[in-house]
């Protein structure tokens, strides 16, 4: 039975879309686009942190309409029944999400297309009855149950000076080496951030050892290698950003690199539950001033707290009632993430699973792509993460969860408490 290859009228499409899609992706950083100035955080402790802040945005709105009528235009020759065109046709989508949402910073719709865009802490996990914050609840409240003091974390801080001189180190030993820059700033609320060709660490931010291990997986190996595969199509090389829907299945993917290689600590996982905690707290009114008061119970220093605060608050009203809300994808996105890698290893689809990090995608749009894989319209991945290397590390990983998934262990806990714990109650 001879392949169904794509008609050259539709690679002339996804060739058009892609650089309307890379044009929306280069002018259009929605981080960025959010980020607060320095002299933001510094008149806040002027003020005794007793004044919400006052930030400002420069959105170029006429730049926004003109990339809006260029995908409009584009959405007219993405018509049609082809897998290709309805993934092309959820990108444009995505893209129109995010140029609205820089529009409507400041505005009640702010937090209705954030919530669009990434959910909310009220989302539910795969139309279930579980939502982001049960989630995130029950991650904590199972974290708690260890105790804080005994981590494994290293508490030797390092600056950012002496962090970004052990990722460059870092860097020229990969083989192949990502193309990848270090800079050190202070224009950025998370302590780390990475682009396709740049990792920013936040000036004033302290990193232990562990955090170098962790950041790695999460900034290097996953969101900057995603990049770098998707920047090599030749006729999708807008898979370097992919649009704003791929970011929970980038998180999660990140994420799970950090736990899958045991370098996610409690503190980290903690901080991912705090956030979804957070973003709830400000849908349910609570301002910039109350979850900053909130998170200075939960952090080292006031400055992570209102850097904590402020990812909450991007574009937002810091009255409170519509938070950001990108902060709920990275636990979430992690089950997604490792529910999909766990199905794709049983069938022993390694295709699949190496088309998931052959650029900046959503899971949805694996599948997809994938089949434009195998008929040579996107290339395999340039660059593969240690996690995937060892593709029977894997297998054996996903076999063993699968079969202890099945299991029923209901009285475990039972015969744990009857046989191994009673003794320690014995004084001697």
């Amino acid at each position: 039975m001879a392949k169904i290859v794509p008609k050259k009228n539709l690679i002339g499409t996804l060739t058009e879309a892609s650089g309307v899609f890379k044009a929306c992706a280069r002018k259009s950083k929605i981080l960025a686009a959010l980020a607060w100035k320095p002299e933001v955080v510094h008149e806040f402790y002027l003020k005794k942190e007793s004044v919400l802040p006052k930030p400002t945005y420069s959105i170029d709105k006429k730049e926004i309409s003109d990339l809006l009528v260029a995908l409009k235009e584009i959405e007219l020759k993405l018509k049609g029944d082809h897998p290709m065109l309805a993934w092309l046709r959820r990108t444009l989508e995505s893209y129109q999400q995010g140029l609205s949402l820089l529009v409507s910073v400041g505005t009640d719709s702010f937090f209705e297309i954030s919530s669009q865009m990434y959910g909310n802490s009220k989302t539910k996990l795969f139309k279930g009855e579980t939502t982001n914050l049960d989630l995130a609840r029950a991650i904590s409240q199972r974290i708690s149950v260890c105790s804080l003091n005994d981590i494994g974390e290293s508490f030797v801080q390092k600056s950012a000076a002496e962090f970004a001189s052990s990722l460059e180190e870092r860097i020229k030993k990969r083989a192949p080496m990502i193309p990848l820059k270090v800079e050190v700033t202070d224009t950025i609320a998370s302590k780390v951030v990475a682009g396709m060709n740049k990792v920013k660490l936040r000036k004033d931010a302290r990193f232990s050892d562990l955090e170098l291990d962790a950041l790695w997986n999460h900034e290097v190996e996953s969101h900057c290698l995603t990049a770098h595969n998707g920047n090599r199509h030749e006729n999708a090389d807008f898979l370097s950003a992919g649009g704003p829907r791929t970011t929970m299945t980038q998180e999660g993917l990140a994420v799970f690199y950090e736990v899958y290689a045991h370098t996610m600590s409690q503190l980290r996982f903690l901080s991912l539950c705090n956030r979804v905690e957070a973003v709830s707290l400000v849908e349910n009114g609570a301002s910039f001033l109350d979850v900053y008061r909130w998170y200075k119970e939960r952090t080292e220093s006031s400055l992570d707290a209102f850097f904590n605060t402020q990812r909450i608050f991007r574009g937002a009203n810091l009255s409170g009632g519509g938070p950001f809300t990108k902060d709920v994808v990275y636990l979430p996105g992690l089950l997604s993430v490792y529910n999909f890698l766990k199905y794709a290893v049983k069938n022993q689809n390694r295709v699949l699973v190496e088309t998931l990090v052959c650029g900046r995608m959503a899971l949805e749009d694996v599948s997809t792509l994938a089949w434009l894989r195998t008929h040579g319209v996107i290339n395999p991945p340039h660059f593969i993460p240690d996690w995937l290397k060892n593709w029977e590390g894997l297998l054996s990983f996903f076999s063993l969860t699968a079969v202890f998934d099945g299991l029923d262990l209901t009285n475990i806990q039972d015969y744990f408490d009857e046989h191994l714990l009673h003794d320690w109650d014995v004084a001697i």
